[in-house]
């Protein structure tokens, strides 16, 4: 699963990368670096839509917590869907087969259950998860809710088992999309779910690090979360002890 997730290249950056034609007026809100997104916060996600019958691509601000259109209300939303059911589980079929974003990010957290000293009880350790260089780029689905107040765009980011080099921090890790499938992906006209997930990659350089536990806390940010815990290595490749 992924439950909170760091997003830091601005938009200028994220046209370049995935060449983007469009940016919706409202990116500013979620144009700043972010070290501790959660889930309802809105997120940068790169979709295609048709206009006059062509693909455009674009940038856009995307509810975290996606929520069907046939939902009663909007809630938190589902942030994960497990690609094991996407493409047939009634919530997520029909934005499979067509409505497929993509999610940059820096990386992400997951929390372990660890004895520390000093502590009664087990604490819920936060790990972020990140590859050595570039983004990395989620796999998203998004959808379209309307309620009394107009129109909710939301998204929720794929999940897979984790691999087992990082399955000691959590069993679910997120997917990503290869840059050379970036156009498929995104294109509305591929409506074949199943062959759209079948795209999608398990990442395998992602390297977990200890990090502070003031991310627990929803509303801290700052470069200072993702920094190592004071003490730890920079990297943990296999669980402690093993």
């Amino acid at each position: 699963m992924c439950g909170r997730y760091a997003a830091t290249a601005n938009p200028d950056e994220l046209i370049e990368e995935f060449d983007i034609s469009v940016i919706e007026d409202d990116m500013a809100a979620v144009a700043s670096p972010r070290y501790n997104i959660a889930p309802t916060d809105d997120v940068p996600a790169v979709l295609e839509r048709l206009t006059d019958g062509a693909p455009v691509r674009k940038l856009v601000p995307l509810r975290w917590g996606l929520v069907p259109s046939w939902s009663k209300a909007p809630g938190s939303g589902m942030i994960n869907a497990r690609v094991e059911t996407v493409a047939e589980k009634p919530a997520y079929r029909r934005a499979a087969a067509a409505r497929r974003c993509l999610l940059p990010a820096l990386g992400y957290y997951e929390w372990r259950s660890e004895t520390q000293a000093g502590a009664p009880k087990p604490v819920k350790q936060p790990y972020f998860l990140r590859r050595p260089a570039g983004l990395f780029v989620m796999a998203g689905l998004y959808e379209f809710w309307r309620g009394p107040e107009g129109w909710l765009a939301s998204t929720t980011i794929i999940t897979t088992e984790a691999t087992d080099e990082l399955g000691w921090v959590h069993d679910r890790m997120p997917m990503t999309v290869p840059r050379e499938s970036w156009g498929d992906w995104l294109d509305p006209s591929f409506t074949d779910a199943a062959a759209a997930v079948a795209l999608l990659e398990v990442p395998a350089d992602l390297a977990p690090v200890k990090v502070s536990r003031a991310v627990n806390t929803v509303g801290t940010d700052g470069p200072q979360l993702i920094e190592p815990v004071a003490g730890e290595q920079e990297e943990i490749p296999v669980p402690p002890g093993e």
